[in-house]
Formats: structure tokens, C-alpha cells, sequence
């Protein structure tokens, strides 16, 4: 049922969305098993106690309204809207009101010393190009070696973005660098810019593993880009149109304080007045 669903219910929907609520609909669809029901004959109870569950298993409230999400877009797909009425939802915080979570300089200048002396030319490109640049792991994985231009002292890579938007992202030296060095060493004719192990395009997943080795989330990569260019004060037409974002609140965002500026505040506090 859920890949029927998937297949009529999410047509024209993003690939990120269409994997969340498959991948939703699958939790519930095993707990609903547990409860002795199933995706055709569960009612409104069943999915008001499958969100007090999560709530008592101290889900956070986005991932509570993601599945929220799915659950309803399913509901409404098989006609049983009756099963969403009235349900009490945890009401996630408002995403322009946090921080996006990047890295310290601490953070970044381990990730990229360890990935550099583990000698891939490939991942440390990778890396580069995520910090320098602040794409998306699905825009990096797309790209084709034609995108890129490399020349002694400048740079750039042309992006297909979401809703098929184009931009033009400039590549500093550190990139211009790591890309180089591992363009180097191919000697196939693939068009693809980055391969895989296996000599096909790299996939997203792999992406995502190779930073998770180093205890870091592709998200930071893109969150520490945009936050450095904000902090440094650059025109916020400048920074949406390198980073992609087709709202200024998102770049906003990224000015606000973290918990570590906080932490930071206040345990300055009394040194500065010595």
C-alpha cells in the first residue's frame, strides 16, 4: 500500500519528501501491526496514540511533524479523513527562530586535517567543495565535470538547484585546489564529477557516510558556509544567490545566536571587566 501510495499519492513531489513520507508511513505501518490493525482499517485513535507514542519516546517535535505530515497526506489519498480530525499535534519551534547548526573552527579544521592526511584526493575534494561552496550533497552529486571551470587564479561551478534554478557559485583557492588535485588522477571519461568506489556517480548516501566517519552531518557543511559569510558581513543578496535559497528569512536565520554563542557569552561575562 505504501509504495502505491508513493507512486499515485506524491507524484511531482521532491525526492527528500517522497523518501521522508515513505519512510514514515513504513514506522506506522509497523506499529500499526503491533496494535493489531493495519494501513487500510486503522482509525482516528490509532493515529492519536502513534503520536502520544512518539511524544512519550521523546521524538523532537519537527520529526513529530513530518510524520504528522505523511500520515495525513496518506489519510487524505485512501479517503479517510476522518482519521486526522481533531488530532492534538506537538507543535514543533519555528524554524526561523534557531540557529542552523554549523561548525566551530575547531570543528571544520579537524574534519578537514583528518580526511586530508587520509589521503583520498576524492573525499578531501569533497569536502572542499561542501565547506567552500555550500552545496547541497544531492547538488554536488549531480555535477558534471562540464559545470566546472578551473583557471590559475579563479573559479566556479554551475548548480542545478531545487525547482531546477540555476546559479553560478565562485570557487576559492581551497576548492580551486582539492578539486584539481583529484581531477588529476582520473583517467576515465565519465562525466560525472565525483565517482564512487565502483567508478559510477557518487551517491548522496555515500556522501553523507563519509562525513558521518568523522562525526559531522552534511547539513553543517552548507549551515557553516552561509553562516560564515553572514557573520562576515556580506551583501544578503550575495549570499542567497550563491547559497540557493529562495528566502531572505532563511538567510536571517543564520545570524542568529547558537547555544555555543551563548555559552560563550556568558562565561566571558566577568573577564572582560578585570
Amino acid at each position: 500500500m505504501v509504495d502505491r501510495f508513493v507512486k499515485e499519492g506524491l507524484k511531482g513531489k521532491s525526492d527528500t519528501t517522497v523518501k521522508t513520507y515513505e519512510q514514515a508511513l513504513k514506522q506506522f505501518e509497523r506499529w500499526l501491526h503491533g496494535a493489531g490493525t493495519d494501513l487500510e482499517e486503522y482509525s482516528r485513535s490509532d493515529v492519536q496514540q502513534y503520536l502520544d507514542y512518539l511524544v512519550a519516546n521523546k521524538k523532537s517535535a519537527a520529526t513529530i511533524n513530518k510524520i504528522w505530515n505523511a500520515i495525513k497526506k496518506y489519510s487524505r489519498w485512501r479517503g479517510k479523513e476522518e482519521t486526522i480530525e481533531d488530532i492534538a499535534v506537538v507543535q514543533p519551534p519555528s524554524y526561523y527562530t534557531e540557529a542552523p547548526k554549523s561548525l566551530s573552527q575547531v570543528e571544520r579544521n579537524r574534519l578537514i586535517r583528518e580526511v586530508d592526511r587520509s589521503g583520498n584526493k576524492r573525499d578531501f575534494a569533497i569536502v572542499q567543495m561542501l565547506l567552500n561552496t555550500g552545496l547541497r550533497v544531492s547538488e554536488l552529486v549531480s555535477l558534471d565535470r562540464a559545470d566546472v571551470e578551473i583557471k590559475e587564479r579563479k573559479g566556479s561551478v554551475k548548480v542545478i538547484g531545487k525547482g531546477n534554478k540555476e546559479r553560478i557559485v565562485p570557487l576559492n583557492k581551497e576548492a580551486r585546489r582539492a578539486l584539481q588535485k583529484y581531477l588529476d588522477e582520473r583517467t576515465d571519461s565519465h562525466p560525472a564529477l565525483f565517482l564512487s568506489n565502483r567508478g559510477q556517480r557518487i551517491s548522496v548516501r555515500s556522501v553523507q557516510y563519509l562525513l558521518e566517519k568523522h562525526d559531522v552531518h552534511s547539513h553543517q557543511l552548507r549551515h557553516t558556509f552561509i553562516t560564515g559569510l553572514v557573520r562576515n558581513n556580506e551583501d544578503i543578496a550575495v549570499i542567497q544567490s550563491m547559497s540557493g535559497h529562495s528566502s531572505t528569512k532563511m538567510i536571517v536565520r543564520y545570524a542568529l545566536p547558537t547555544e555555543e554563542d551563548k555559552m560563550e557569552a556568558v562565561e566571558e561575562l566577568w573577564h572582560q571587566s578585570k
